[in-house]
């Protein structure tokens, strides 16, 4: 979901290993099974492989047999999400990289980009070119090929096409994208007919009948080391941190397997759950299930409708402009730990290494700096996303929980149904019944900002600013006038954040020497740019919470929707360092 055109990210080690001998994936150098050695399979980087589902195993089949014919895959695969503009990902079995699976979002589809020994099981009715005989050794050698080396094509192949390239005697030798149609392809008598991606002869290979089951058996004794390492580590931390300890639970599947590896360590932690009222119902459906079949307290805080607020505010959220992770869940994780655990709290958080280069050079005990009172832990800070799964099937069975459906559905990772990190193929999967209401602040900000249709419908929105691969250059630039009017009593409260207030007259101010008048602008004898600000603040607040965890004092409160400073406050300042107003101004 976080997928650009972007050079090779290394997170950690690349786990994944194959024992050919009974043909499965396994997490270390030793089959479970048969004791064999095991063969490192060639991933692209960060290699964070995860199950394919009967859902992505579906998907996959059905677009091999739109571009090529018939195709069968194994009950075993594994997908790799690697950097691309939108979704793609590696498709894995026997032991190697099969092809991948990449969302086009121009055409809105998918399209399979096969690798050569695959290609030559799928026996390919359809997306093949038959190369002449002395086109072959040049194409095994390196080279494209040229239309003048083309003796035949399928006829519905369109310049774009992935298409599989064959000798006149049909044998597979190489697979590329087409650059001219079939027909041109055939009849031209210069140019590139095919850019070759992959190339050689490769004998057939079967298919293996293996299931998931297997699989957890060849790699049951390294989960156990890895759940050994990290039940330790779990125990360890609660006995070296005098606070209350909790489970931080999403809903997802590093969360589920947090809160399992913590039942493991013998502790029955109360889980809490934020809110941020963008979450799919079957998440927050799943998280209370989770909550009753445990038999574990849920404390569950809401943003509410906060986001709905302040879109027509900050404009919509985007990769490199996320004010939302602020609003709808930084501030509402302050209030509840201010709520339920006063004197802070130990939170067991489902964060991995693979997930990002932030995370990656997290570690694995954390303070949050902008939720005060949060210690973070995560025990699957080293695990892989197959560490995770094969985890959690061995014990879902054993507590009876199975994990969010959402992952049957395409998803690989489950957050708010418009994150801007999601890929426009996610959005494809699933439309929340609230896309539509989306989709219009969308058009009224495309709108004010004179951006064309594109920018939505090809997912621009994404972004503040445009991407690299983007072509087209826009530019958003908001120009946000001060209302005075109408805002006076907030702006007198929030003036405690600079120094004691004393009012001189109807719109005038002494705050610590400082003489601020507002008028149809602002003015103050001194640190006039801080005065702005903090009047600024007053004005567009959007009642997030992010300010209550900053301020040492707790002078700050929530009162109908909006910060309010107390009386406690002792100007400090902290409360203007986060504050999304500001930040994202």
């Amino acid at each position: 979901m976080h997928n650009v055109c972007a050079s090779v990210i290394y997170l950690g080690k690349i786990e994944l290993r194959w024992c050919h001998k009974c043909n499965l994936p396994v997490l270390g150098k030793t089959c479970g099974i048969c004791g064999g050695e095991t063969e490192e399979v060639k991933l692209t980087p960060p290699g964070d492989v995860r199950p394919a589902f009967s859902f992505d195993i579906e998907l996959c089949r059905k677009v091999i047999e739109e571009q090529f014919g018939d195709a069968v895959l194994p009950e075993v695969v594994l997908l790799n999400d690697v950097p691309s503009i939108d979704k793609m990902d590696e498709v894995i079995f026997n032991g190697k990289v099969a092809g991948a699976l990449q969302y086009d979002v121009e055409e809105k589809k998918f399209r399979f980009i096969p690798r050569v020994w695959f290609a030559a099981m799928i026996k390919p009715a359809k997306g093949f070119v038959v190369a002449d005989k002395g086109a072959v050794s040049p194409i095994l050698n390196g080279s494209s090929l040229l239309a003048p080396g083309v003796i035949d094509a399928s006829p519905e192949i369109k310049r774009g096409d992935e298409v599989i390239v064959l000798s006149p005697e049909k044998e597979v030798i190489a697979v590329g994208k087409a650059y001219m149609g079939s027909e041109e392809m055939v009849e031209s008598k210069h140019g590139m007919a095919v850019k070759i991606r992959w190339k050689g002869i490769e004998k057939e290979e079967e298919i293996g009948n293996r299931t998931w089951e297997d699989v957890i058996e060849a790699n049951r004794g390294i989960i156990s080391k890895k759940v050994s390492k990290s039940v330790n580590f779990i125990r360890n931390t609660i006995e070296n941190n005098d606070l209350p300890a909790a489970v931080s639970f999403s809903g997802g599947k590093d969360s589920l397997a947090t809160l399992f590896l913590v039942l493991d360590a013998g502790y029955r932690l109360p889980i809490f759950f934020i809110n941020t009222g963008l979450e799919f119902e079957e998440t927050v459906n799943y998280v209370h299930e989770v909550a009753r079949k445990l038999n574990l307290e849920l404390i569950e805080e809401s943003a509410g409708d906060i986001f709905w607020k302040a879109i027509d505010f900050f404009g919509p959220s985007a990769k490199d402009y996320r004010w939302c992770c602020k609003t709808c869940k930084l501030g509402p994780t302050t209030r509840l730990i201010k709520k339920n655990f006063p004197d802070g709290v130990l939170s067991f958080i489902g964060q991995r290494r693979y997930e990002s280069e932030q995370r990656a050079k997290k570690g694995s005990i954390w303070k949050n700096p902008w939720v005060s009172g949060q210690l973070g832990a995560s025990p699957v800070q080293n695990w892989t996303a197959l560490h995770i799964w094969l985890y959690i099937f061995i014990k879902s069975k054993e507590y009876g929980i199975k994990w969010n459906e959402l992952y049957e559905h395409g998803f690989s990772r489950i957050g708010c149904w418009l994150c801007p990190a999601s890929d426009m193929a996610e959005f494809e999967f699933k439309r929340h019944k609230d896309w539509g209401k989306f989709e219009n602040k969308l058009k009224k900000f495309a709108y004010r900002h004179n951006l064309p249709e594109e920018w939505i419908y090809r997912g621009l929105w994404r972004w503040r600013h445009p991407p690299k691969w983007e072509k087209e250059r826009y530019e958003v630039t908001e120009k946000r006038e001060y209302k005075i009017e109408g805002n006076e009593e907030r702006i007198e409260n929030f003036l405690k954040i600079i120094g004691d207030v004393k009012k001189v007259d109807e719109r005038e101010y002494e705050v610590d020497g400082i003489r601020i008048h507002l008028g149809k602008g602002i003015k103050a004898s001194e640190k006039e740019s801080l005065v702005k600000d903090v009047v600024y603040k007053a004005i567009n607040c959007v009642g997030c919470g992010v300010c209550m965890a900053k301020c040492p004092q707790d002078a700050i409160s929530i009162i109908d929707g909006k910060a309010y400073i107390g009386n406690e406050c002792m100007h400090c300042l902290k409360c203007m360092e986060e504050c999304p107003v500001i930040v994202f101004r």
